[in-house]
């Protein structure tokens, strides 16, 4: 019964829509650089979430600013107290293919 009981916790099940907007609202807000967002993702882990989070940033950003934008954001997400881990990804564009789409297909 406790199995059956914690099964949605155990399975990756995607977090509900209100909880994904309130993390793309925080994401928005985190820093005036960011353009777009491409995903956001969060799916249990145990009685926690990880979350994944696609950011665009200026093309012509610093590597620096862009990495320290991104381990901000990062270090925000986690510090929720339903998170246990947080992915940021950034990129300088959103109008591109999923990246790892040829490599499942095979």
């Amino acid at each position: 019964m406790t199995v059956l009981e914690n099964v949605n916790s155990l399975v990756g099940r995607s977090a509900a829509p209100e909880y994904l907007q309130k993390l793309t609202y925080l994401c928005w807000n985190h820093h005036k650089a960011i353009k777009n967002i491409d995903t956001v993702r969060a799916y249990t882990f145990g009685s926690h979430y990880f979350v994944e989070v696609d950011i665009v940033l200026p093309a012509n950003m610093a590597l620096q600013e862009a990495h320290d934008i991104g381990e901000s954001l990062q270090e925000k997400l986690e510090l929720l107290p339903d998170i246990e881990r947080a992915f940021v990804h950034l990129d300088y564009e959103f109008s591109h293919k999923p990246e790892h789409a040829q490599a499942h297909a095979l």
